[in-house]
């Protein structure tokens, strides 16, 4: 992979599903590290750096991002964990379903009322080997601390992730505040998809279909979620952002509520409405920097 600035490494951890994950290790200012520096884990990591190495083909050039920011005058004593998602075949056929399933937040499934959504969700979703926050702490956190012979906790540590990746970063930090200090959010999927979508998600390669978008049902369990856990990041960072256009067009009712929400914890948070931009990588790339350097400083 060619870079724009800074170096990379790739390790292999096993999942739960039974398969090698790949994690790249990126230093954008490849500096030693130091007591300061801090550790930003991030979803899809296939996504970030390169559109040949994208399960979409499209990416959010963050190494691009950090050479703007060098040549501006600036450093930044970070490095990146970039995990892939579970939709590494591009999108071939039952690979539509496990980005979805391994993202989603377990813990809401139990806010469902009883019924079709709660039926499919626990059949199909509410699964260990495909629970990501598991993942990320029981086998990426042990990993990472061997590497840099560093104990990563909420004074070093943070998550980010875009789109159903953001839902999932959010998941994990509130699951596991003591190990996260920064939550990054950009264009956070809230709306979910209805149940006999989410049944059809293998058959869209075959069938040339997008599936129908927002779920009142699935905003309502992860908003009541949300409402009983966020509590856990009071003494946190959390950035959240979104478009206009696009899915986009769907976030701002439902955040608007966990603002709310964030609000009556007294919780430390950013919101901002990015006019014009849709639901695509590009755009998510174009607000990194701003995000991050909220996040750490």
């Amino acid at each position: 992979m060619s870079l724009s600035t800074g170096g990379i490494e790739e390790i292999y951890l096993k999942t739960g599903q039974g398969h090698e994950r790949r994690v790249q290790i990126y230093k954008p200012f490849e500096q030693a590290i130091s007591q300061n520096t801090k550790y930003l884990i991030m979803n899809d990591g296939e996504e970030l750096f390169d559109e040949s190495d994208s399960w979409n083909g499209r990416a959010w050039d963050i190494d691009g991002k950090f050479l703007e920011y060098k040549n501006s005058g600036n450093s930044m004593d970070i490095i990146i964990i970039a995990i892939d998602n579970a939709k590494r075949a591009k999108g071939n056929f039952i690979d539509d379903t496990r980005r979805y399933i391994e993202y989603f937040p377990k813990e809401s499934i139990d806010y469902f009322e009883d019924g079709i959504h709660k039926f499919i969700y626990k059949s199909f979703v509410d699964k260990d080997e495909t629970n990501h926050p598991l993942f990320i702490v029981n086998t990426l956190i042990p990993a990472l601390e061997k590497k840099f012979d560093v104990s990563l906790d909420s004074s070093n540590l943070g998550i980010m992730g875009a789109s159903m990746g953001a839902l999932s970063a959010l998941n994990t930090a509130m699951e596991y505040p003591e190990l996260f200090g920064f939550v990054g959010c950009i264009s956070t999927h809230w709306i979910g998809i209805k149940p006999s979508e989410y049944l059809l998600l293998p058959f869209n390669g075959l069938l040339n279909r997008k599936p129908i978008i927002a779920d009142e049902v699935t905003i309502e369990a992860i908003i009541k979620y949300s409402a009983i856990n966020a509590s856990s990041l009071k003494d946190k960072k959390v950035y959240f952002d979104y478009g206009t256009e696009g899915l986009d067009y769907f976030y701002p009712e439902p955040q608007a509520r966990i603002n709310k929400i964030f609000d009556s914890y007294q919780i430390e948070y950013m919101f901002k409405t990015n006019e014009g931009q849709g639901h695509e990588p590009k755009y998510f790339g174009s607000r990194f920097i701003d995000a991050l350097q909220y996040l750490i400083n």
